[in-house]
């Protein structure tokens, strides 16, 4: 298997990430892709890793779809994990995904749930597999799994630049009949900055990439009904998301987050869990608010 690690100026924290690597339980051809980074400090620790017999290939800054897909080409184990360059893997998680792909012919990837660590701490429960429905409404899938590699070259790998890589290249998988599996356990150690970073951005950003998704996944989307028949969502949360399409007159990024303030409410297992207490539902605190107004 192979792991990827993006970087650009994240000089701070690839280390970490590389020595989670290196401490696995599976052995693996690690590559760390440098994507045009700039800052003295990450080109120093680069090449302190490059010492160290780390293989990194540099290429002109061009985002983190295009250095996966670098770093895609210059491995070649039938299974390919990336990394961000802040996060970390959980420890002795490698063989474990390995065998989930192995066990599963027809899964594009593995993953498990994510642990936050950093600026805040708790565990974020991800979908237990590829949900050709729910993944049209919302991406709990982590971009870090461990995929096989035909898998991506079967939809092109990663080719978002417009955010939400991760999201589009799991509706991808999804329009070509591949599944997903979950092993179970945590998997990946996420970091949470003081600031946010990309996804603030990815945010702001929703109503038009949403518009985008709906363009370049048509069949998908076209598929809901009968998709949802076959979906593993519970009916309470299907019907709910059916009656939040039909309110009139708000954006896209408002409608998502009513999408997960039902799915929270009514799947608790989808709920965070922070010092071993899962997170009241988003319903009930509402409640509590407003109660406490009035």
């Amino acid at each position: 298997m192979a792991v990827v690690i993006p970087c650009w100026d994240d000089g701070a924290f690839v280390g970490e990430a590389v020595a989670s690597v290196q401490g696995q339980d599976e052995p693996a051809e690690l590559v760390v892709v440098d994507d045009g980074s700039t800052d003295p400090a990450t080109l120093a620790e680069l090449e302190r890793l490059r010492g160290t017999g780390v293989r990194v290939v540099r290429r002109a800054n061009g985002g983190a779809s295009a250095a996966r897909m670098t770093g895609l080409a210059e491995t070649t184990a039938p299974y390919v994990l990336p990394l961000d360059s802040d996060d970390r893997l959980a420890p002795a998680v490698l063989r474990a995904l390995v065998d989930a792909l192995d066990a599963r012919p027809g899964a594009a990837a593995a993953w498990g749930d994510t642990r936050a660590f950093g600026a805040m701490d708790g565990v974020f429960p991800t979908w237990r597999s590829l949900d050709p429905w729910l993944i049209t409404y919302m991406n709990r899938v982590p971009v870090t799994g461990l995929y096989r590699r035909t898998a991506l070259k079967d939809v092109g790998g990663w080719t978002s630049t417009a955010g939400y890589e991760d999201w589009d290249l799991w509706l991808a998988l999804a329009a070509q009949g591949w599944t997903g599996t979950h092993i179970g356990r945590v998997h990946l150690e996420y970091r949470q900055h003081e600031r946010p970073r990309a996804l603030a951005t990815h945010r702001e950003r929703h109503a038009q990439t949403m518009r985008d998704f709906r363009v370049r996944h048509a069949g998908l989307f076209a598929a809901r009904r009968q998709t949802a028949r076959e979906s593993l969502a519970p009916r309470r949360v299907r019907i709910a998301f059916r009656l939040i399409d039909r309110i009139p007159s708000i954006g896209e990024d408002r409608r998502h987050r009513l999408y997960d303030i039902a799915l929270r409410t009514l799947m608790p297992e989808t709920r965070s869990v922070a010092g071993g207490v899962r997170e009241a539902a988003p319903l009930r605190v509402l409640v509590r608010r407003l109660t406490r107004r009035g």
